[in-house]
């Protein structure tokens, strides 16, 4: 049941408040297990703790989100083929408290709760946008709305494969980023309507994630060129945009160059961008085409960062995950009604 009116302007409050809190940064991926690090972690240190074990039931646990009203974590499990649902400050083989699993969902990809609606957008079948009610759960639930593949179908949707999600809370739309564009949705649009607006052209091109800062209204594009053949590195960008932006808009301005650390061998990709709220960062995973832990890497660098800016945290190997890795998101640490969890 949704908490009352008076006790959702409470968590709220306490949710604002909490931009001051501290923040452990987690990382799932195509492993099962969800790792957390504090803000003070550097290089091979070991996470303070996991989210794993048989009763956690993930396979491949690569996105996640923290809902601050609730106080809950939302993890999309991609070969899993499932949203499973944490106390956001459980930790170690905790059992999900429910586990949406229809047979839409295929492999899915990112989720956007969006509490003030009893909703939750989900990437389904790599290729869709599905909605659902937040607190459903099992194989027999039907989405709200879903808005379909663009692709070869001709529909007007332009969505192809979309490759992650975001919720705006100030225009009612979904955000996703596909690998040319980003494209934005009404979180209520029909299977085949047309996007409300795209940001289209050279500044989003090899775009691989997205995320949102809605207290700034910041867009940050991650992307990644492709090897050219001969140079040592892949060249990796932070894009940063106004969230009002669309069609060919240029970045405000960008964060990449040497001192970044961004710049990737050839054969090592990023794989997602997260926002931390808490601690005002950035977060960056990477790793090898072929998913040596060794290589896992998460960098973090100020949220207000520009230029070449160094990143303010580094952490590396297989400590990070024992996979490919995921999209980093933040949990904070000090957050209210936080006892009766460990961790």
């Amino acid at each position: 049941m949704r908490p009352s009116l008076a006790a959702a302007c409470l968590l709220s409050t306490f949710a604002l408040a909490a931009s001051a809190a501290r923040a452990e940064m987690a990382i799932g991926g195509y492993a099962p297990q969800i790792a957390f690090f504090g803000a003070n972690a550097q290089g091979a240190d070991a996470p303070l703790a996991l989210i794993a074990g048989a009763d956690t039931q993930t396979v491949e646990p690569a996105f996640g989100v923290y809902e601050p009203h609730e106080q809950l974590i939302y993890v999309s499990d991609f070969n899993g083929r499932a949203l499973r649902v944490y106390p956001a400050f459980a930790r170690g083989n905790v059992a999900p408290l429910r586990v949406l699993n229809p047979p839409q969902f295929g492999q899915t990809r990112a989720s956007a709760p969006v509490y003030a609606h009893d909703e939750i957008g989900i990437i389904v079948s790599n290729c869709c946008i599905a909605t659902y009610p937040l607190h459903a759960s099992g194989s027999d639930t039907f989405a709200i709305r879903t808005i379909n593949w663009g692709g070869l179908s001709g529909s007007a949707t332009d969505l192809n494969n979309p490759l992650s999600l975001r919720y705006l809370p100030d225009t009612d739309e979904y955000l996703v980023s596909e690998y040319d564009r980003l494209v934005f949705h009404a979180r209520t649009a029909a299977p085949y309507d047309a996007p409300t607006r795209r940001i289209t052209g050279a500044a989003v091109a090899n775009c691989v994630s997205v995320a949102h800062d809605p207290a700034a209204h910041r867009l940050f594009v991650l992307c990644q060129a492709p090897w050219d053949g001969s140079s040592a590195v892949t060249h990796v960008r932070i894009g940063v945009f106004a969230d009002d932006a669309s069609g060919e808009a240029a970045p405000l301005y960008t964060i990449e160059g040497d001192a970044t650390g961004l710049d990737l061998p050839p054969g090592f990709y990023v794989n997602g961008i997260g926002h931390d709220p808490y601690l005002h960062r950035l977060m960056v995973a990477s790793g090898t085409g072929s998913g040596d832990p060794a290589h896992n890497r998460v960098v973090a660098f100020a949220d207000d960062a520009s230029g070449n800016a160094a990143p303010v945290q580094e952490v590396s190997g297989a400590n990070v995950g024992p996979g490919s890795l995921g999209t980093p998101f933040a949990v904070p640490t000090d957050a209210i009604f936080a006892n009766g969890f460990d961790g």
